[in-house]
C-alpha cells in the first residue's frame, strides 16, 4: 500500500493524500529517499559519461618551455627558446622552441629523451597536438613537410606528411593528429611500436637555399577520458549518495519548517509536527521524477571533450572557455534546449539565479493539496500558505544558498 500511495501522489494527489493523512507512514518517505539517492547516482553517472577530461603528456607544456636535460632538442642549428613569439592563450607557458638556419635547403628539429610514450589502443594516448610556424626569406612554401615519431631509435619510426597542416610563411598553424595502431595515416619504417614512442622530428624542405626558421609550441600527446573510463567515478559513489541524502533532507526539513511557521502565522493548527513532516515529505516524489527526466534528456547530449585546464572552471576565463565548448557542441541540440527549460536561469539584481522552476511549481501544487487535506482548510487558504512558503523558500535559496 505504501508504494502505491507514493506513486499515486503523482497522478491522483487528492486521493493519495486522503489516505496518507488518515494513516501517515515513514516508510513512504524512506522509499522516496532511496529512489532519489539511487537516481541521483544514475544522473551523475550519465553526466560523468558526457564529460571527458583531457590527460596530456607533458601536462604543463614542458617540452616547449625549456631546453633542460630532461628532454633534448637538437636541430641543424642550435635550438633556442623564443620569449616573444608563442601561442599566447593556447599554450600553458610563454615560450616556443625555435631553430634558425642560414643558406640551407631545410630546417628540422628533433625532440629526444621524452621517455616512452604509450600510444597503444587500450590505455595509450590517442592524439598528438602542436602548433608550428615557419618563415622563409622569400615566403616560398616548402616542397615537403614531414613529421616523424621515433620508437626506441631514430631508424625505427612512424612518418606522415605535414604539408596540408602548415600555414603560410610567418603564420602559426595548429595540428591534431590521431596516433595508435588503428590509424592508417602513418607510414611505418623498420617496425616501430606504438607502445613506445621515444622522440619526434619536424622537418621542412625547400628546393633552393634560403634563410629559414621553424618554431614549435604547446607540443603534447593527449587523450580524453571520462571518470567512468579512469575508474574515478566508482570512488565517488558514496559521496554522491551522502550528498543526495543531505540535499533531500535539507529540502524536506526547510519546506516543512517554513510551512509550519507560515501556517501558524495564518493561525492554522493541525496536530503533532512529526505527523506534519511525514505527510509533507511525500510531495518530494516530484524530485525523483525530475531527476529521472533530467537524466534521460542529458543522456541524449553528445560527449564533451574538456581540456583539463578549463575544468573545473573556477575563474572567469575558464568559465568562458567551458561555455564556448557547450555553445559549440550542446547548444544547437534540441535535448540541450529542453534541458535548459528544466534548469531555467533568472536574472535578479544582475545576478544569475539557477532555480528549477517546473519542479518547484509542481511541488507547490502538491503542497497545496496536502495542506488542504491536512489542515481541513479551504483551497484558497491552502494556496495562500503554500505561495508565501514558496516565496520564503526562494529568498532563502537565493540569498543564503540553502
Amino acid at each position: 500500500m505504501v508504494v502505491s500511495e507514493v506513486f499515486e501522489v503523482l497522478y491522483s494527489p487528492v486521493k493519495a493524500f486522503k489516505k496518507i493523512v488518515e494513516k501517515p507512514d515513514f516508510k513512504g518517505i524512506l522509499l522516496i529517499l532511496v529512489l532519489f539517492m539511487s537516481f541521483t547516482v544514475v544522473e551523475q553517472y550519465v553526466v560523468a559519461s558526457k564529460l571527458r577530461l583531457r590527460t596530456a603528456s607533458p601536462d604543463e607544456d614542458d617540452w616547449t618551455e625549456s631546453l633542460s636535460n630532461q628532454h633534448i632538442w637538437i636541430s641543424n642549428d642550435s635550438p633556442s627558446l623564443d620569449e616573444t613569439d608563442y601561442k599566447m592563450g593556447n599554450a600553458v607557458g610563454n615560450h616556443s622552441v625555435k631553430s634558425l638556419v642560414f643558406n640551407d635547403t631545410s630546417v628540422w628539429m628533433k625532440l629526444t629523451d621524452i621517455g616512452s610514450i604509450d600510444c597503444s589502443i587500450d590505455e595509450g594516448y590517442k592524439e598528438l597536438f602542436f602548433w608550428i610556424k615557419w618563415t622563409h626569406e622569400n615566403g616560398s612554401f616548402p616542397s615537403s613537410a614531414t613529421l616523424r615519431l621515433f620508437s626506441d631509435s631514430e631508424t625505427s619510426y612512424f612518418e606522415r606528411s605535414l604539408t596540408d597542416n602548415v600555414a603560410s610563411s610567418g603564420e602559426w598553424s595548429n595540428a591534431t593528429f590521431n596516433v595508435g595502431m588503428e590509424n592508417q595515416d602513418w607510414n611505418s619504417i623498420d617496425s616501430p611500436d606504438w607502445q613506445s614512442v621515444t622522440g619526434l622530428e619536424f622537418r621542412l624542405v625547400w628546393p633552393a637555399t634560403a634563410n629559414l626558421t621553424m618554431k614549435i609550441d604547446d607540443l603534447r600527446f593527449q587523450k580524453y577520458a571520462s571518470s567512468l573510463e579512469t575508474g574515478a567515478f566508482g570512488g565517488s559513489i558514496i559521496g554522491i549518495l551522502m550528498s543526495a541524502a543531505v540535499a533531500f533532507s535539507m529540502n524536506w526539513i526547510l519546506w516543512a519548517g517554513i510551512l509550519l511557521m507560515i501556517a501558524k502565522v495564518f493561525r492554522e493548527e493541525g496536530g503533532p509536527w512529526t505527523r506534519f513532516f511525514f505527510i509533507i515529505g511525500h510531495v518530494f516524489i516530484v524530485s525523483v521524477v525530475y531527476t529521472i527526466v533530467s537524466t534521460a534528456i542529458f543522456s541524449i547530449l553528445p560527449a564533451l571533450n574538456i581540456p583539463s585546464k578549463v575544468w573545473p572552471p573556477p575563474t572567469e576565463g575558464k568559465i568562458n572557455a567551458t561555455n564556448a565548448l557547450i555553445e559549440e557542441r550542446w547548444y544547437p541540440t534540441w535535448a540541450y534546449q529542453l534541458y535548459t527549460l528544466l534548469h531555467p536561469v533568472f536574472i535578479l539584481f544582475n545576478l544569475p539565479v539557477y532555480f528549477p522552476l517546473l519542479r518547484e511549481i509542481w511541488t507547490v501544487a502538491l503542497i497545496i493539496v496536502a495542506m488542504r487535506l491536512l489542515r481541513g482548510i479551504t483551497w484558497g487558504r491552502a494556496t495562500s500558505i503554500s505561495i508565501v512558503a514558496f516565496i520564503t523558500r526562494f529568498v532563502l535559496k537565493f540569498f543564503f544558498g540553502v
